[in-house]
């Protein structure tokens, strides 16, 4: 669960970064990244909306009591609830982003395909944690559980609202994933899907690979000795 929130976090930053920064001159500005800036207003839009999506939470205000005590978080997510440090990835990541842009050995068709697939994904994550966080809730009877069918990952620190805050989050996730997949066969259910050109692709496929190993084979057996 852990890698895959820290897969998101990517995800995220790779659809923010691929919105134009602002130009000089800006009086609030966060970091100058060569003729661009990052607004503090950008800044803490990209911050806030990232971490609520990150944590499932809801309110600006909550996100600053995590970033107070980030003791509170699991370690892969702590570095990220640091201003300081969100503020580093954002720029790694946007200077990342430009140098890709200029790069004239890579493929900017692939680029463009990229942007695209993360653009989807992280509007898609997005909805689909507004849709389903008010219905996950996560009880103390199922924190309790947890801890102790768990006792030997604890090693020994006895519960506090550390050890909880952690326990819910993983408990939430757990949750949210099975939700999250009911969610999409309920929609895939109401959509019409037809798949028959993405079949008779595969038909084709399987018949060349037929006919080339047939070839290979009769190369093969007619092949001087």
């Amino acid at each position: 669960m852990k890698s895959k929130k820290i897969y998101l976090l990517s995800i995220f930053l790779m659809a923010v970064t691929a919105f134009s920064c602002s130009q000089f001159g800006s009086k609030n500005w966060a970091v100058k990244i060569d003729d661009d800036t990052i607004s503090m207003e950008e800044f803490e839009r990209f911050y806030y909306t990232q971490n609520k999506l990150l944590l499932n939470i809801d309110k600006n205000e909550e996100i600053d009591k995590l970033a107070a005590d980030p003791s509170l978080l699991n370690p892969q997510l702590q570095q990220y609830i640091i201003k300081a440090n969100f503020l580093d990835h954002l720029v790694a990541q946007r200077l990342l982003y430009k140098k890709a842009l200029s790069d004239k050995s890579v493929s900017q068709k692939e680029l463009e395909t990229i942007q695209e697939i993360a653009k989807m994904q992280a509007v898609a994550t997005y909805y689909l944690g507004t849709q389903l966080k008010d219905s996950i809730t996560v009880t103390d009877e199922e924190v309790d559980k947890f801890y102790r069918e768990n006792i030997q990952l604890f090693k020994g620190v006895p519960m506090n609202d550390s050890v909880i805050s952690r326990i819910k989050q993983q408990i939430f996730m757990q949750k949210s994933s099975a939700l999250s997949n009911q969610y999409i066969m309920n929609l895939l259910a109401e959509s019409k899907v037809n798949k028959e050109g993405f079949k008779n692709y595969m038909k084709e496929q399987e018949a060349k690979k037929g006919k080339d190993e047939a070839s290979k084979s009769t190369e093969g057996e007619t092949a001087p000795k």
